[in-house]
């Protein structure tokens, strides 16, 4: 009797799309690894408010970090409604150049639904470590912002990229799925010698 060899290239399949499933949630963006745990070399963070409350904006922030002297692009969304960290700054630009990081030349904009765009202008000198800033945002309209944004409009914020991954990943899934079992269905089963 034959032994059950596993089906390899459905085996790779899947092997491949975990292990490229981190890169597929960067939703054609530039992808940086959120700095969360162990030594920072420079990570940027805030409780963005709304200018007129004090109270946190209920939106996720979008901010974009730019390094004009390296070119330098860190876009990203906020980890929870009025709550931003970036990825490691200082790492990031250290990868590219020797030259030290000058925070004076940083640009960071800040942008949510239902609220202005804004340009943070006071961003601290230092050059390591955990930073955090102190960003309020002015409220579009009337003021009135609730969970569909403010009247008259707002800025747009890229849409959750999580539905279409786990589409993708279930659709590929099951194609290995239905191309094992034809593979199994569609065997002559041998004959003896």
């Amino acid at each position: 009797m034959k032994t059950r060899q596993p089906n390899l290239f459905a085996l790779a399949i899947i092997v491949a799309l975990v292990l490229a499933s981190g890169t597929l949630l960067a939703n054609g963006e530039t992808f940086f690894v959120p700095a969360v745990r162990g030594p920072v070399n420079l990570v940027y963070f805030a409780r963005v408010k709304n200018s007129r409350t004090g109270r946190p904006i209920e939106k996720p922030p979008y901010v974009t970090i730019v390094d004009p002297y390296t070119g330098l692009i860190m876009p990203f969304v906020g980890d929870s409604p009025g709550h931003f960290r970036s990825p490691d700054v200082g790492a990031a630009i250290k990868e590219i150049t020797t030259h030290p990081v000058d925070t004076r030349q940083l640009e960071i904009v800040v942008t949510a639904t239902g609220y202005h765009t804004v340009k943070v202008g006071n961003i601290p000198r230092q050059s390591k470590g955990a930073i955090k800033l102190n960003v309020r945002m002015e409220p579009k309209g009337n003021g009135a912002v609730g969970q569909r944004g403010a009247a008259g409009g707002g800025a747009s914020v890229p849409a959750d990229s999580a539905t279409p991954t786990f589409l993708l990943l279930a659709t590929c899934f099951g194609f290995a799925a239905i191309a094992a079992v034809a593979r199994t269905v569609g065997r002559p089963e041998s004959t003896r010698h």
